[in-house]
C-alpha cells in the first residue's frame, strides 16, 4: 500500500533562495516540494544559472528545513516539432540530470508540449516522435546517472492519456522513464463526468510508474472553459483516482500546485484525507 507525503510547487510561495522558500513550505507544514529554479529563484534566467553554488545551497536548505527535493521541474518543449528548438530543449533537459542527481530529487519532470504550441499542421503522432527523439538523447544519461526522467500526460499535450504515456514508455524501453500524474490536468471536459476509466487505465497501464501525484483544483464553464478552483470546488475524481493510487506498492509525494499559502493547512487536510 503506497505511503504518501504532501508536498507544494516551490514558486507558488514567490521567489527567494532556497533557504527562504524552503522555510516556508516547511513551517506551513509540507514535507517535500516541486522546484523549478528559474521560477522561483532570482537570477535563474537559463538552465546555465543553476550554478554548483546554487545547488550546494539547495542542499543545505533542505537538510535545514528537512525538505525533500520530489520533483526537479525543468520544464522545456521536448515535443515541439521544430528540430532546431526541440534539439536545444532536449540540450537543456539533459543539463540537469546531473542536478536531480545531485539534490537527490525523486524524478526530473516535464509536460510533453501543448498542441496549441505546435507549427500548424503538426499531428499529435509527429509530436510523440518528437517527444521520443527528445528522449533518446536524455536517457541514456539518466539512466548512467541512476535519475528518473518523468513525463506528465496532459489531455492537450502530445501525450494526453494513460495509453499515449503507454506508448511512449514502450517505445523508449527504459528503466529510468516513469510518468507524473497530474489528475486534473488528464481531465477533459467531455470526460468529466465519468472519470473512473481514466484511473482504471492509469493504474493498469501505468502503476508502478508513477513518481509523483500534482494535486489542484479544475472545473469547467458550461461552454468548457477551463475554470481553475480552489479543491473543495473541483471536479476532480480525487476519491477515484487515489482508490488506485492506495493500492501501488511505491511511496508516492503528493504535491499541491497552484498553493495559496493563506490555506496550507486546510489545503493538507483536504488532501490527507484521501490517503
Amino acid at each position: 500500500m503506497a505511503v504518501f507525503t504532501v508536498g507544494a510547487r516551490l514558486h507558488d510561495y514567490g521567489k527567494g533562495t532556497p533557504d527562504e522558500l524552503f522555510g516556508k513550505v516547511s513551517a506551513d507544514g509540507f514535507a517535500c516540494v516541486q522546484l523549478a529554479y528559474k521560477k522561483c529563484v532570482p537570477g535563474v534566467a537559463s538552465y546555465a544559472d543553476v550554478t554548483p553554488q546554487l545547488v550546494q545551497n539547495t542542499l543545505e536548505a533542505q537538510k535545514k528545513h528537512n525538505i525533500a527535493v520530489a520533483v526537479l521541474g525543468t520544464y522545456v518543449e521536448l515535443a515541439i516539432a521544430d528540430e532546431v528548438q526541440r534539439s536545444a530543449n532536449a540540450a537543456d533537459f539533459k543539463s540537469q540530470l546531473a542536478v536531480c542527481k545531485a539534490l537527490n530529487a525523486g524524478c526530473i519532470g516535464t509536460e510533453t508540449t501543448g498542441m496549441h504550441k505546435q507549427p500548424a499542421g503538426t499531428t499529435r503522432e509527429r509530436a510523440q516522435y518528437m517527444l521520443c527523439k527528445s528522449l533518446e538523447t536524455i536517457l541514456p544519461e539518466a539512466e548512467r546517472l541512476g535519475v528518473t526522467v518523468a513525463i506528465e500526460p496532459v489531455v492537450g499535450d502530445s501525450t494526453n492519456t494513460p495509453q499515449a504515456a503507454r506508448h511512449i514508455l514502450d517505445m523508449m524501453q527504459s528503466p529510468a522513464l516513469g510518468v507524473i500524474l497530474d489528475m486534473s490536468n488528464l481531465v477533459s471536459f467531455e470526460g468529466k463526468d465519468n472519470q473512473q476509466p481514466l484511473w482504471d487505465a492509469m493504474g493498469e497501464l501505468l502503476g508502478d510508474k508513477i513518481k509523483a501525484v500534482h494535486f489542484k483544483g479544475k472545473n469547467f464553464a458550461p461552454d468548457g472553459t477551463m475554470l481553475h478552483t480552489s479543491l473543495e470546488d473541483s471536479c476532480t475524481d480525487y476519491a477515484g483516482a487515489f482508490a488506485m493510487l492506495r493500492t501501488l506498492p511505491q511511496p508516492l509525494p503528493v504535491l499541491r500546485e497552484e498553493a495559496v499559502p493563506a490555506r496550507a493547512a486546510s489545503d493538507i487536510a483536504f488532501i490527507k484525507q484521501f490517503f
